[in-house]
Formats: C-alpha cells, sequence, structure tokens
C-alpha cells in the first residue's frame, strides 16, 4: 500500500539503538572537523557560529531547506548553500566527506543511523543544544538520535501511517478492529471489487500493526541484529490472527502485494473501500480526488494498541565540516519553530517538535495533527542492519499464511529457517 521505498526507512523505538553496540570509530589527526567528540563550548557560554563560516546542505526537501536557510543567514550572518540529496545522501557523505566535497549538513532517513554512526560521519551535537532539544522535539524521535545518551543528529521529521475511512461509508469510525472485521463479513461484495477494509497482507510494513497487539517487537527491545523474534510466541500469535485475516479480505494475496497500491488506492477513491491505513503522501491524491475521507488513529485491536511502523528524517552534522559551531546552529534551527512552519508550507510534513498545535498552518490541519498524535504510538523501525532480510522474509511468509497455504506455524517456522539461511550467506 505504500511506496516500497517509503518501507525502507527505520530506526529502535524505545530503548538504545542497535547501532550503539559498536562503537564509531574516531579519526586520526582530527580535531573538530573530524571527531564526534562533543562541542566546542560549555553549556554556560553557547555556540557562536565561526567567523568566515559558510556551510553546504544536502537534502531532499529543496524548497523548505533554501527557506529555512535564507531565515538563518538573516539571523547569523552564516550563507548556507542548499542542495539536493535523497536516499543516498549517507553514501555521498562516506565518500565525499573525507575528501573535503561533502556537505556540513545533511538529511538522511533513520534507517541510516547505525551505517553512519558506525562509519563515524556523524559529529556529537553540543551538550547545550542537545539539551535544549530534548525539552522541545518528541522523545519518540529523538531516541532515533540517539546513542548511549548522546545525541547525534537532530529529528525534523516525522511520518507514520493512519486510518483512512470513507465518510459516505463510515459514520463513525470503529475503535476495534474487531468491529471492522465483523462489519467487512457483511458488507464485502468480492465480485464488485467491493471490501470494507484493504490493505497489503503480503509486506512486513502493512502487516506489522496487526502483530504489535501480540506483543511481537521485531528485533526485540534491544535491536537484537540476531534474532528478528520469529522464534517467539508473541510472532506465532501475530500469525495465527494474520491467517484469520482473509476473511475480512477475501483477496488472493498477490493481488494486494506491494506493487498494487494503485488498485488500492483508487478502490478507496471509487468509494469501494471503507478503511484503508496509509500514510500522509496519501492525502493529497484524495483531495485532487475530492474524496470525502476521514482519517483517525488505527484502532485497537485484541484489546491493545495497534502501533504502525514510523519514519523519522534526521539532519546530522558531518565530523568533516570545517565549522563545526555554525553547523550545529543551522541544525537545531531546523528544528525551530520557524523551521516547523516552513517544513510544513513548503515540504508539507510534520515537524518533529512536540508543540505540533501551535506550529502555524499545520496547527489548522485536522488530518496531519491525527498522523502526529499517531506518531506517538508508533514503532519506529529497527535499524538493524539485517533489517532487509526481515523484508524478504516477510513478503513471502506472510503472503503464504493469508491464502492458507502456509499454516502459522508452518509459517513461523519456514520465517526463522529463511532468515538463518541469509545469515549463513554472508
Amino acid at each position: 500500500m505504500k511506496k516500497v521505498l517509503a518501507f525502507l526507512l527505520a530506526a529502535a523505538m524505545a530503548l538504545p539503538l542497535s547501532a550503539c553496540m559498536k562503537e564509531a570509530p574516531v579519526e586520526s589527526g582530527s580535531s573538530s572537523t573530524g571527531s564526534q567528540s562533543s562541542g566546542t563550548s560549555s553549556e554556560s557560554e553557547g555556540l557562536k557560529p565561526e567567523e568566515g563560516a559558510e556551510l553546504k546542505f544536502w537534502t531532499a526537501d529543496v524548497d523548505f531547506g533554501k527557506a529555512v536557510a535564507a531565515e538563518f543567514e538573516k539571523e547569523y550572518g552564516v550563507p548556507v548553500t542548499v542542495e539536493e540529496a535523497g536516499l543516498d545522501a549517507i553514501n555521498k557523505i562516506m565518500l565525499d566527506g573525507p575528501a573535503g566535497n561533502g556537505a556540513d549538513l545533511f538529511m538522511v532517513a533513520h534507517d541510516s543511523f547505525q551505517t553512519g554512526y558506525s562509519a563515524g560521519v556523524f559529529k556529537e551535537i553540543d551538550s547545550s543544544i542537545a539539551s535544549k532539544l530534548n525539552e522541545e522535539l518528541n522523545e519518540v524521535a529523538m531516541k532515533t538520535a540517539t546513542c548511549d545518551g548522546k545525541l547525534y543528529g537532530v529529528p525534523i521529521s516525522i511520518e507514520t501511517s493512519v486510518m483512512f475511512y470513507n465518510k459516505d461509508l463510515v459514520e463513525e469510525p470503529a475503535e476495534t478492529f474487531e468491529q471492522i472485521v465483523e462489519e467487512a463479513k457483511e458488507w464485502n461484495d468480492p465480485d464488485n471489487n467491493k471490501f470494507w477494509f484493504l490493505t497489503t497482507p503480503t509486506g512486513g510494513y502493512a502487516v506489522h500493526p496487526m502483530l504489535t497487539p501480540f506483543g511481537f517487537e521485531l528485533f526485540g527491545e534491544n535491536g537484537d541484529a540476531e534474532n528478528p523474534g520469529f522464534d517467539t510466541p508473541e510472532f506465532l500469535e501475530g500469525m495465527k490472527y494474520l491467517a484469520t485475516l482473509k476473511e475480512a479480505m477475501p483477496i488472493d494475496a498477490e493481488n494486494l502485494g506491494m506493487d498494487a497500491s494503485s488498485f488500492l488506492n483508487q478502490n478507496f477513491i471509487d468509494g469501494k473501500t471503507a478503511y484503508y491505513p496509509n500514510g500522509p503522501w496519501l492525502l493529497s491524491t484524495l483531495k485532487e480526488a475530492g474524496v470525502n475521507y476521514g482519517v483517525c488513529k488505527l484502532p485497537t485491536l485484541n484489546g491493545n494498541e495497534m502501533k504502525p511502523f514510523a519514519g523519522v528524517q534526521n539532519v546530522h552534522v558531518s565530523t568533516y565540516t570545517k565549522y563545526p559551531n555554525a553547523a550545529q546552529l543551522f541544525a537545531q534551527y531546523l528544528a525551530s519553530e520557524d523551521a516547523a512552519a516552513l517544513l510544513y508550507e513548503k515540504a508539507a510534513k510534520i515537524t518533529a517538535r512536540k508543540d505540533v498545535d501551535s506550529v502555524p498552518g499545520l496547527c489548522d490541519d485536522e488530518d496531519m495533527k491525527v498522523f502526529a498524535k499517531q506518531f506517538s504510538d508508533s514503532v519506529p523501525m529497527p535499524t538493524s542492519k539485517r533489517m532487509s532480510y526481515f523484508w524478504t522474509v516477510s513478503e513471502s511468509v506472510y503472503s503464504a499464511v493469508f491464502d492458507g497455504t502456509l499454516t502459522p506455524e508452518e509459517g513461523v517456522e519456514k520465517a526463522q529457517k529463511d532468515f538463518d539461511a541469509l545469515v549463513q550467506s554472508e
């Protein structure tokens, strides 16, 4: 249901990241430009830009970057050149940084934390700035850039999934997923492609909210790269529930795969689907199509919260920057109240700040505020180096369990066996 690239945003939730298990290397012979030492100023003095400082900033949201850069220059007198960089920003900085051609700051999805931390390309944020950010930014988001109590980046934007519903079909959204399933059994009309609820039961991203109510924690609390948790009783219970979902969605898994997003979207637009979990990227499409839609948090299941995966976009200061003070001040400015308003205006994204209700524009957007609320009840995807194995294993196992070609018990066994095989192939 979601674009595949969006599935690759990942981070650990409430406990230390798996990246922390490996100490980051320190560049030899380096000072403030090549080490992960803390900021150069004390909390009482605060940071001041270096004389003659000028910065380069990589981001996918160029319009946002340029708007914030202009305001930052007015306040601090430091010019910032903004360049476009997408999913490959972490690889670019690892190649260009040591050569002196990289950016001073760069935006990356939080699944890159382990890679960047281990490579030593993230400069530790000064404690005075970190302390202030901990007060102002969302706690879950902050943990995606924190290791061993030290901050190595600044969360800028957040995203997750909520429940979309068609107001022409649903008067009041259901509070429990059990209610949606029962209503689906009565309303579904497969011959006419009418389905009360639709999602992608073949992918790890879409299925995960249905597993968390049974206690499943992917890669465990501490992001254990050795064990994704397929061998746990909680995962088995989740698979048992997935096997029953065919009653609510009587379609073969191959017709609901991740490449079927256009069908799922169109079915909701056409009023042939009442409930459809998805992300903020769907909003513009629905508005353009004139759909009478609503959004709400995911309902409960098995008496517990359904927790979707979440993504965070973090800005990091390069250890190779010649202007670490100015760069950290710009990183802090990117998470400011003024920048939060520009983020919504220029990129239609949600700030990682706690005070979303006070952000101009965003405070009046009831849809986006639901996403912000859901984020607090979400699970940032693990940063395990073997996360790609999970996507591969889950796609084949989940579809088979959903279709009934594997029992839940057989699905659990196959998931663990396939994961072990991928590990052994390393």
